[in-house]
């Protein structure tokens, strides 16, 4: 059904006006001399039309073929190329529309130069012509009852016809393909007019047709954006949608299904707009999707599941899944039963969507052509909405939103797609306007006598994995600590080659080979050739041996995790978090065109069961005693006892999803819940004697109240001042003292919720402490001011305490003065307790 004839917008008067002169005086240099045709079309009959999408180019160029019927002094045959096959139908339509003095005619079913007039036009595209296929071939071949292209296009040539070509969306066609391009286009059409049209000039690939060709664009017709915002045929405004939570939750949401809530949150608002005002048009959401990977899911079906879980009628959703358009695929912009559109043709595809005002894209590749091409589709304007442009800031704008696969750079990346798709759209026109929208040597800092591996772990993956894991470099003495305080690179650096040598030393030649139990006699043989015996004094009371804890027998696994599971049930929140389904969050939207234009929406964005579940795993690994699945089905029976004892429904994956929630929420409750059964589980044993001799280096300065009666080798600077602390000490609290080494079987451990073992420094026989053999333990840490006392692996220690006995003493050194340390439960940090001394050894805590 025709709209009627459309008046021309002024600027849509200039271009017309300005191509038609070009023509007309290239016309007149045919004319003149004809013998320069090839040169004179080459050089000077190429015109290039740049103008914004929406902006009405179909119709500009139709306007020129119909003003120059009669106008030259030769008739001309127009070819023009559409880039794809749906576009072919939609210039044909608006040609006979709008341009009725033009006769449109089809390439592959007429072929006959009799009957030709002025201004007839043949539309199709580039492919079915000058590419190797079929359609292509039968069309290049002359049979008994019609003429091949080439021969038709001689024959008229012959008959006095001036060949013009149009290349809509002519940036399509000079990339790779230049080469073959250029061929048909020099040896079969030989036009003596070219007018290429686009929304995407594109320099480098218009240079290499150029180039091939041989070419000069030696006229361009730019239409600036501004006109076409001022003739009602474009938005106003280009609004960036940025989604924004609390960390907390930022790994709880699926990103794709938030931001496709975001756009269809932004389309609701639209339609509302349009009833409020009284306009019978359903606006359209545009959906971009990433090509089908080989062997992988369907995109469309992916996204189409997503959309319906956030509420879009199944029935209101359409979609395009060939690789390109079909012939009807422009209709689906015109359905108004259809609200969303999920397509995943290549970005620069030029289709008419006039209602579509949102657009969603989970595309990952997303360049220039992105801004320029895909954003051109929702900046038209509809016919409908012409007399209101300009007075309904809502209605005014088209609205974008994108996804970044990863997410994990947060801000940042939404920041960079932004700035993509603001230089992107900067090259639309010249009098673009926009503001910015806001996973060798040796590494520096190893120890002199550490070496790198062929072993390499990971990178770290954040700043806290950095942290903590240098911290524990730092403490085990394996890098020096001046390496804190350098740049992020060559803290990783050091990371790497220090964790490759601990792995290299800790990892026994046969793997991790189980303990052996070995004759004490055997244990005091020497095994260091170059190390001197220092034996157990006997004129102190020693112990024969340390009380170990030793983890739960895995016999009573069950037993352990149901205490567990009821534990942490009765102190977290977990039954307040059955109904938690969705979490709040802003949608901020910024004008790109605009530098205050800005708006924030609230969302409720739905959390993700499987985001959830695979966040909430490592809450349910922080023990390798345990199986984490025993665990979580303890805790599932556990709360389903809970729920049903207080008369509340809830379905398995409510369940589930709580529980996910309550350990991700309240890790240190699980940590607590664990810590406190398995203290009533742990076994002990002080089976193992502590040995006869100590092995260490000849001439080790002599301690007066050591075990061993001297200052053990390979203490570090903190812990050697402390043993001369003790040594020294005149009150008659200390009895003696003795190293307790990491990982000796004879030496002291707690068991921490982790199922790692905790060995403190020191072992102190203290006067009057109410302990077995009156010993307390202590911990010495370097400082109390890094980061590295405050790593969740101190937190833990700091804690528990020993079956046996109790209390550790935690200590630093502040300003030459022992510190004790405690802990903060409501800080959760380790913090200053009071000064540190001796006699205080004697109290259990």
């Amino acid at each position: 059904m025709s709209t009627g004839r459309y008046a021309l917008a002024g600027y849509q008067t200039r271009a017309v006006d300005a191509l038609t002169g070009v023509i007309r005086k290239v016309a007149e240099y045919h004319d003149d001399r004809p013998e320069h045709r090839q040169e004179i079309a080459l050089k000077s009959g190429v015109t290039l039309l740049q103008a914004p999408t929406g902006s009405g180019k179909t119709l500009v160029l139709g306007r020129v073929l119909e003003g120059l019927r009669g106008a030259l002094s030769r008739p001309v045959v127009w070819f023009w190329f559409a880039p794809y096959a749906g576009l072919v139908t939609q210039t044909r339509d608006a040609i006979v529309d709008q341009c009725g003095a033009l006769r449109v005619r089809d390439i592959s079913k007429d072929r006959e130069p009799v009957g030709t007039r002025d201004g007839d036009v043949f539309v199709q595209t580039w492919s079915a012509v000058a590419a190797n296929n079929k359609d292509a071939r039968k069309v290049r071949r002359t049979k008994e009852n019609a003429l091949s292209l080439d021969d038709m296009i001689a024959t008229l040539r012959d008959d006095g016809f001036f060949v013009g070509v149009v290349i809509d969306e002519a940036h399509l066609y000079f990339g790779s393909s230049a080469k073959a391009a250029a061929d048909f286009y020099l040896n079969t059409l030989k036009p003596d007019f070219t007018v290429l049209a686009t929304a995407t000039p594109n320099d480098d690939k218009l240079e290499a047709f150029e180039a091939k060709a041989g070419i000069e664009v030696a006229s361009r017709v730019i239409v600036p954006r501004g006109d076409v915002v001022d003739a009602g045929l474009n938005k106003v405004g280009l609004m960036m949608g940025v989604i924004r939570m609390s960390d907390a939750d930022r790994d709880l949401v699926d990103h794709e299904q938030a931001t496709l809530t975001a756009g269809w949150t932004q389309h609701l608002r639209i339609k509302a707009r349009l009833a409020d005002r009284g306009i019978a048009l359903t606006p359209l959401m545009l959906v971009q999707v990433e090509d089908q990977a080989a062997g992988g899911d369907d995109p469309v079906d992916r996204v189409r599941d997503k959309l319906i879980e956030v509420g879009v009628p199944e029935s209101a959703i359409a979609t395009h899944t060939s690789g390109q358009p079909d012939p009807d695929f422009h209709t689906l912009a015109y359905d108004p039963d259809k609200e969303v559109l999920i397509f995943k043709v290549a970005v620069a595809t030029g289709f008419d969507a006039p209602r579509a005002w949102t657009l969603v894209s989970v595309r990952p590749n997303r360049g220039k052509e992105f801004g320029l091409q895909i954003v051109g589709r929702i900046m038209r304007v509809h016919p409908l909405i012409r007399p209101f442009h300009g007075q309904d800031a809502l209605l005014d704008r088209g609205y974008v939103f994108l996804t970044d696969p990863d997410m994990q750079t947060g801000l940042d990346a939404a920041v960079e797609e932004v700035k993509a798709v603001r230089q992107s759209i900067e090259l639309i026109t010249d009098r673009l306007d926009v503001v910015e929208f806001g996973n060798a040597p040796k590494p520096l800092g190893m120890s002199a006598n550490v070496s790198t591996t062929q072993y390499q772990p990971p990178v770290p993956s954040s700043p806290e994995d950095r942290q903590l894991r240098l911290s524990n470099l730092i403490e085990i003495g394996l890098v020096k600590s001046e390496v804190a305080e350098l740049p992020d690179a060559e803290q990783d650096r050091a990371i790497l080659a220090g964790e490759a040598w601990q792995q290299m030393t800790q990892t026994p030649l046969f793997g991790n080979l189980p303990e052996t139990e070995r004759p004490a006699a055997e244990a005091s043989t020497p095994a260091k050739p170059n190390l001197r015996p220092y034996p157990l004094r006997t004129d102190i009371d020693l112990p024969k041996g340390l009380w170990r804890e030793l983890p739960p027998d895995p016999g009573s696994a069950d037993k352990l995790v149901d205490d567990i599971a009821k534990l942490f049930c009765k102190t977290s929140n977990i039954v307040s978090l059955l109904q938690k389904r969705r979490t709040k969050a802003k949608m901020s939207l910024r004008d790109l065109f605009v530098s205050d234009m800005t708006e924030e929406v609230d969302l409720r964005l739905r959390l993700s069961n499987a985001r959830v579940a695979e966040k909430a795993q490592m809450a349910f690994n922080f023990n390798d005693a345990i199986d984490p699945r025993l665990l979580k089905r303890a805790l599932i029976t556990e709360l389903r006892r809970v729920v049903d004892d207080e008369g509340i429904d809830a379905e398995e994956r409510d369940l589930r999803r709580a529980l996910d929630l309550a350990v991700m929420g309240e890790p240190e409750k699980l940590k607590e819940a664990m810590k406190t059964a398995q203290g009533r589980n742990v076994r002990l044993s002080d089976a193992e004697p502590i040995p006869d001799s100590y092995f260490g280096p000849d001439g080790l300065p002599t301690a007066r109240k050591s075990a061993y009666g001297v200052f053990p080798a390979r203490l570090n600077q903190e812990e050697q001042k402390f043993a001369e602390v003790l040594d020294q000490d005149g009150t008659g609290t200390v009895l003696w003292w003795m190293r307790n080494p990491e990982n000796e079987r004879w030496a002291t451990r707690m068991v921490l919720p982790s199922g790692k073992n905790f060995f403190p420094d020191f072992v102190v026989g203290v006067a009057g402490r109410a302990t077995p053999n009156a010993i307390a333990l202590v911990e010495i840490k370097d400082d109390g001011d890094t980061g590295r006392l405050h790593s969740d692996r101190n937190l833990d220690k700091i804690r528990v305490q020993h079956r046996e006995y109790r209390n550790v003493f935690w200590t630093y050194r502040d300003n030459g003065e022992w510190i004790r340390a405690r802990y903060a439960e409501g800080l959760h940090r380790i913090v200053p307790k009071d000064m540190f001394s001796v006699t205080e050894m004697v109290f259990l805590e």
